[in-house]
């Protein structure tokens, strides 16, 4: 069975497919046309123009110098047209242009959106047009994909499953012995989620909106879009003051002290999302300072997507 796992941060859009993973910054607009109004002049970016279905974007870095973003950040347009744009982009990249039909989708959701029951399960249903026969060219070609199986999972239970899980889809250690905690930063939400003997502990569930997006709110935006200040911050050309990291980190912890008062009791606190990776050693030893042991993994962006795929593989094989 072939499984693809799906990440769809509103940050970066990552896929895991036999175990590879591809990664496409969550940046995609509808292409303003100007015709040949730009002759015998370099373009100010080179991001991929694609289409799905009939309906062209530009993707991935560079792509908000061509329109208006198409992607929001509301939680419902992780369905949407544009963010199947992004899927594609990563699927095309791991395969060559043909007609694919996979066995099963694992798409990891955010914890506050799953929390909301009404609003998940009006995404669950648009979430079943991936199932579909889907159009998608790029300049590598002409691509079909579809979908037996979608399979939701938090987005944690990917670093929970990397953390625990070697490369030959094996526990690392006697699961009954373990109390795992993930927290993981994405771009738009800050996501709590607890494993106790490796089954879900409710009352170390939670999180809110204090993101990468809460530490772009505190910067100048100067009219320019999301993504291209993420893209600034992530290529350290935008740099926040040490007084505005300090009131973002204050905020995340301000959640995390909501739902995990003691640290301690932790076998392991595992930090992912691209915030994990921007906030680096700062948050590593305010984390340790805090009474955690801290597992950092080998890389916080890809940890969550990894171990959604290493999750599917290793339930498949039980």
């Amino acid at each position: 069975m072939t499984i693809i796992a799906l990440d769809p941060g509103f940050g970066n859009t990552k896929v895991c497919i036999d175990g590879t993973t591809h990664i496409t910054q969550s940046a995609v607009v509808h292409p303003h046309n100007i015709g040949l109004a730009d002759i015998g002049m370099k373009s100010a970016s080179r991001a991929e123009i694609v289409e799905v279905d009939g309906q062209q974007f530009a993707v991935g870095e560079g792509a908000w110098n061509h329109g208006h973003s198409a992607n929001g950040m509301d939680y419902i347009g992780l369905a949407s047209p544009a963010r199947k744009a992004l899927f594609f982009s990563n699927l095309a990249n791991a395969v060559d242009p043909g007609i694919y039909h996979f066995e099963m989708l694992v798409i990891g959701l955010p914890v506050p959106l799953l929390m909301d029951k009404g609003q998940t399960e009006g995404l669950f249903s648009r979430l079943k047009v991936l199932k579909d026969l889907s159009t998608y060219s790029c300049e590598q070609g002409e691509y079909q994909f579809s979908f037996d199986k979608i399979k939701v999972l938090a987005q944690p239970v990917g670093a929970y499953a990397n953390w625990l899980l070697d490369e030959d889809l094996q526990p690392r250690f006697r699961i009954r012995d373990t109390e795992a905690a993930v927290l993981d930063i994405g771009m738009n939400t800050l996501d709590l989620y607890a494993f106790q003997a490796g089954k879900v502990t409710p009352r170390f569930v939670g999180g809110g909106k204090v993101g990468v997006r809460r530490l772009l709110d505190m910067l100048d935006w100067s009219d320019r879009d999301v993504h291209e200040l993420d893209d600034q911050l992530r290529k350290r050309r935008l740099r926040p003051s040490n007084s505005q990291i300090d009131q973002w980190l204050d905020e995340i912890f301000h959640e995390v002290e909501r739902f995990w008062p003691n640290l301690g009791r932790f076998t392991s606190v595992i930090p992912v999302g691209g915030g994990a990776a921007l906030l680096g050693e700062q948050l590593r030893m305010e984390l340790i300072n805090k009474g955690a042991a801290v597992d950092w993994p080998a890389d916080p962006v890809l940890a969550n997507v990894v171990g959604l795929w290493k999750w599917a593989e290793y339930e498949l094989a039980r």
